[in-house]
Formats: structure tokens, C-alpha cells, sequence
């Protein structure tokens, strides 16, 4: 697995996350015609390609479904006042996790500080070539973490923190949060009870997994060239903010030539297990979750990773394949 994009697209573009302080080119302007071309085909062939928010209904049950950025940004305002109704009228909210699930995860890497820290065998500039770790200072410190902080830590850990752009590590730190977020703070405010569509213990194994070496592997390839890391979240932003989710999800896979030493046959695999792991099973996995809140509830407010609502074998896919209609809420 290519944990390098398991991690960023977790943190960054389920879909594309970016602030309003992650500013200037696209990386969609560097694109070539052709790859364009390819790019646009790749969208337009891709069901529930456009739209952020799906109703679904069957048999008497709405479901109100969004799709949303993970990260902060000032336009989830429109996105927020679009969803007030439905959270009103709701009887439960379902997220990836709820605010509790991420005060336990919390809790949890506390009580278990070897989960995030390298407390035993080398540490991380003795396990990396010395330029690679240079780099890896550099980049630690455009995100205010110094380097003997950096060589602590575990490399999961620290690849997931330098795949975050450093226009976004400070809201970050401030403890702002995505259109989630905005949701689960509004239904608090209504009393709407919130549960998660899947444990988060699930979630942090996908992000921890794998050997030491494996993590270390990713690690290595988690130096993109910051311009090129900013370009990339403009773009991934102004397809989400465009309700082109497609869009924000493919121009992913024209990012190898910013991975030094990676072919391309080995990219594209990773790229398939990617979407293997992180979207299309998970997407399976809560479809049970999603039907048996319908048994017991008649209106709900669905909010995941907009990447989640694409493809054939997306959520929209699948409630469609067991009878649920589906229809696009427009603005």
C-alpha cells in the first residue's frame, strides 16, 4: 500500500482539503492538454460525479446525504446553511466518528505513547539516508515541528503530519475543524443524537498499520516539494467548492511525476488498493450501518468524504442497487 496517499487523502482530500490561506497556482492548470483531456474523461465516466448533497429515499425513510471536507474553511458556511434544515428535521446524524470516538482515539494514543513515538530500536535519522532525513527537518519545521521532535516520532505518524500542507497546520492546531465538524456542532446545539458509521478503532488501524519499514517507505515518499503539495490542494479545494467531486478525486492519479523513483505501474496499483481500502470497502462496510439506523429512524443526515459518494461502487451506488432513490439536492 502506498500509505504516502492512504495518509493524505485521509487528511487532505476526502475529498480535497485545503484552507483559504492555501492560495495561488493549481495544479490543474499544470496539467497537459492531453492529461486534461484524460482527466475530464475520467470524470465524466465516473457515477455521482458532481454534487455534495443526495437525498435517498425507501420505504418511507429520507435520508439527507452530504459529502464533506475533513479540514477547515470559511465557504463550508453555504454548505453548513444548506444542511440546517435537514439536520432540524432530523432524528439522527451519521459521520465517519463522532466528537466522543475522537476523544477516545485521543485518549487512547495518550495512554499509548509508543503508538506515536519511537521508544525503542533507532530512531528516524538513523533508520533514513541522511539526505532524505535533512529534507524531512526541513519539512517538520514549515509545520513548527523541530527536528529532534520529528526524529521521535513514529513514521506513520509524522508522514501523516507532513502530508498536511503548512497553510493548514495551524488551523489545525487551533482545533478547527471540517464541514463534519460544523454538523456535529449544530446537531449538539438541536440535540440531535449523532453515532458513527463505522468504530474508530477501524480507522486508526488503517492509518497505523504496516512494518516499520513499510512505514519508513512511506515516509520516503511523503516529501512533496511544498509549491507542488499547495498546487495540489488548490485544486483538489476549488473542484470541491465546485461540487466536482470526480474531479477532485482523479486529478489524483496525475500526481506521480511530483514522487521521485516511483514507476509508473507500481503507481497505479497502489492508486487500485488504495481506492480498495480506503473508499470501497469502507463504503460496503457502512451501508449496513446506513440501512439498520433506517429501521428505526425516519430522517437522517448522512455526512462522510465527498470521495465516498463517487464510482460505481461508491454509497450512492450502492443504496441505489438495494432500492433506494436517489436524487441530487442543488443549491
Amino acid at each position: 500500500m502506498l500509505r504516502l496517499f492512504k495518509l493524505a487523502l485521509i487528511a487532505m482530500c476526502l475529498p480535497a482539503a485545503a484552507q483559504a490561506q492555501c492560495t495561488g497556482p493549481s495544479f490543474a492548470d499544470t496539467l497537459s492538454p492531453a492529461q486534461q483531456a484524460d482527466l475530464d474523461q475520467r470524470a465524466a465516466d465516473t457515477a455521482y460525479g458532481t454534487g455534495l448533497i443526495w437525498q435517498a429515499e425507501k420505504d418511507g425513510t429520507t435520508l439527507i446525504i452530504a459529502g464533506t471536507m475533513h479540514l477547515p474553511d470559511p465557504r463550508h458556511a453555504t454548505l453548513r446553511d444548506r444542511l440546517r434544515p435537514a439536520l432540524e428535521a432530523a432524528d439522527l446524524l451519521l459521520v465517519e466518528a463522532t466528537l466522543q470516538d475522537q476523544t477516545n482515539m485521543q485518549l487512547y494514543m495518550a495512554e499509548n505513547p509508543d503508538l506515536m513515538a519511537i521508544t525503542d530500536g533507532p530512531t528516524l535519522p538513523e533508520a533514513l539516508p541522511p539526505d532524505t532525513w535533512d529534507a524531512i527537518v526541513e519539512a517538520a519545521a514549515a509545520r513548527s515541528i523541530p527536528g529532534f521532535m520529528a526524529a521521535k516520532m513514529q513514521p506513520w505518524f509524522l508522514a501523516m503530519t507532513l502530508a498536511m500542507p503548512p497553510c493548514a497546520v495551524m488551523q489545525m492546531a487551533r482545533g478547527e475543524g471540517g464541514l463534519d465538524a460544523l454538523l456535529m456542532q449544530d446537531a449538539a446545539s438541536l440535540g440531535l443524537p449523532t453515532a458513527p458509521l463505522e468504530p474508530w478503532e477501524d480507522m486508526f488501524a488503517l492509518l497505523s498499520g504496516g512494518t516499520f519499514e513499510d512505514q519508513i517507505e512511506a515516509l520516503q515518499l511523503a516529501l512533496f516539494d511544498p509549491a507542488d503539495q499547495n498546487a495540489l490542494i488548490v485544486a483538489l479545494t476549488e473542484f470541491y467548492f465546485s461540487e466536482q467531486t470526480a474531479l477532485s478525486w482523479h486529478i489524483n492519479s496525475f500526481t506521480q511525476d511530483l514522487i521521485d523513483g516511483l514507476d509508473p505501474a507500481t503507481f497505479e496499483a497502489q492508486m487500485t488498493q488504495l481506492e480498495e481500502d480506503l473508499l470501497f470497502a469502507r463504503n460496503a462496510n457502512w451501508i449496513p450501518v446506513i440501512e439498520a439506523a433506517a429501521t428505526q429512524h425516519d430522517k437522517i443526515v448522512v455526512a462522510f468524504g465527498a470521495a465516498h459518494l463517487i464510482t460505481d461502487r461508491g454509497v450512492l451506488a450502492l443504496l441505489a442497487q438495494r432500492g433506494w432513490h436517489i436524487t441530487r439536492q442543488t443549491p
